[in-house]
């Protein structure tokens, strides 16, 4: 029966050099675990006017529109100027693109809105439910959806803007 011998010098650097490539390999796949993953907001804005409508208006109303995801919650901002008369909706429309009409799939309170102002607040999901709230964030960021602003001498709305995602 032969006699033990101690392990060769070659094996045990071997084995050491096998057990500093694991230890790094694992240190650098793990990163630290002291990081913090911060939800990411993506904006989507548009510029409003008559002639975005279908059919165009000639009136001299604008306005801008600002809706800001972060997580689950959508802000919006929406500023309007030189309207007919007062809000009587205002709303986020779609499906469509440029030139084409849709239903309304995220409705804003324009409660004592006039002819000018800012319409602020949240919203969690869209009043539709064969529209997802991801269905949703393709729809603006294709400028397959629009915010419309509507008063009761322009019942089908006034001023009109295509939704954008903004970088």
């Amino acid at each position: 029966m032969p006699a033990h011998q101690p392990p060769s010098r070659a094996l045990i650097a071997s084995a050491a050099l096998m057990a500093a490539i694991v230890v790094s390999a694992t240190a650098l796949a793990c990163g630290s675990d002291n990081t913090t993953t911060v939800p990411t907001s993506v904006t989507f804005g548009t510029t409003l006017n008559g002639a975005g409508e279908n059919p165009a208006k000639d009136v001299p109303g604008t306005g801008t529109a600002t809706i800001v995801k972060s997580g689950g919650t959508y802000t919006f901002t929406i500023n309007f100027s030189g309207m007919s008369g007062p809000l009587t909706g205002a709303h986020i429309h779609g499906p469509a693109g440029v030139g084409a009409n849709a239903n309304v799939i995220v409705p804003f309170s324009t409660t004592g809105a006039g002819t000018s102002g800012t319409l602020t607040g949240t919203f969690t999901s869209t009043n539709t439910a064969t529209i997802s709230n991801d269905s949703l964030d393709v729809l603006m960021r294709t400028g397959n959806a629009y915010v419309n602003l509507h008063t009761a001498a322009n019942p089908g709305g006034e001023i009109r803007g295509q939704l954008l995602q903004q970088p």
